[in-house]
């Protein structure tokens, strides 16, 4: 899987280093949190909430004109999605309460292919950006969970689970969406550097068809990233 990025990287390279804009291209590094979540259609007792998970990318930045350009981002994304739900009920003159805690975590190589549109604020920049991105499952989509059950406020049951699941079985590995985001750049001699959020809109159903089930999942979620792009031409 790193073999096939470090390949389509040093295409995407090769391609921009023929062409007449060569002088023009920027490369860089970005880093950032993903919020990630999963929208689910027939999970509404079980919502799911952001989770926390790391992105980073290789940058290639080809200006098309004095404030637009086309970015790509070859890179890594952690994604997936939580649930934290609490019940407490009176069942036979006794009080039950239950507390479930779950992740789902899944990794992707991933794809963004960005328009950008670069309005001059002062000596700063401002960034829009919108564009598909491509995602592809590396390793296996894993689900934690926890449970605890207290009965007049004494714990009676606590349990606890890591499961691992091939990509295949009940997921797919392959996604594709939509990117837009905002935010800001600021050049310090001929090294720029921006911050931006961005929001992810996954359009391909995750979930495998399964016999008697109508399910429904979809990548969603926030993104803040900070990167340098730097010049590799006069």
């Amino acid at each position: 899987m790193k073999k096939t990025v470090l390949q389509l990287s040093l295409l995407i390279f090769c391609c921009f280093s023929t062409a007449d804009s060569w002088a023009q291209l920027s490369l860089g590094l970005r880093t950032g949190i993903n919020f990630a979540n999963l929208a689910v259609t027939d999970e509404e007792s079980f919502p799911f909430k952001p989770k926390s998970g790391l992105s980073f990318a290789l940058l290639f930045h080809l200006p098309l004109g004095a404030s637009t350009a086309i970015q790509i981002e070859p890179g890594f994304s952690q994604r997936g999605g939580r649930i934290s739900t609490k019940t407490n009920e009176f069942i036979n003159n006794q009080q039950i309460k239950a507390d479930i805690e779950g992740k789902l975590l899944v990794n992707y190589i991933e794809m963004p292919v960005l328009f950008q549109y670069k309005p001059k604020l002062g000596k700063m920049e401002g960034l829009l950006s919108i564009g598909p991105e491509f995602r592809l499952m590396t390793g296996n989509l894993r689900a934690k969970s926890s449970s605890r059950v207290y009965v007049d406020g004494v714990l009676i049951t606590s349990t606890s689970g890591d499961e691992s699941y091939a990509s295949g079985n009940d997921t797919r590995k392959f996604d594709i969406g939509l990117a837009g985001g905002a935010g800001l750049a600021y050049p310090l001699g001929t090294v720029k550097f921006f911050a931006e959020g961005r929001y992810h809109l996954g359009l391909a159903n995750l979930a495998t068809p399964i016999e008697g089930g109508n399910s429904k999942v979809h990548n969603r979620g926030a993104s803040v990233h900070i990167g340098v792009l730097v010049p590799v031409g006069k």
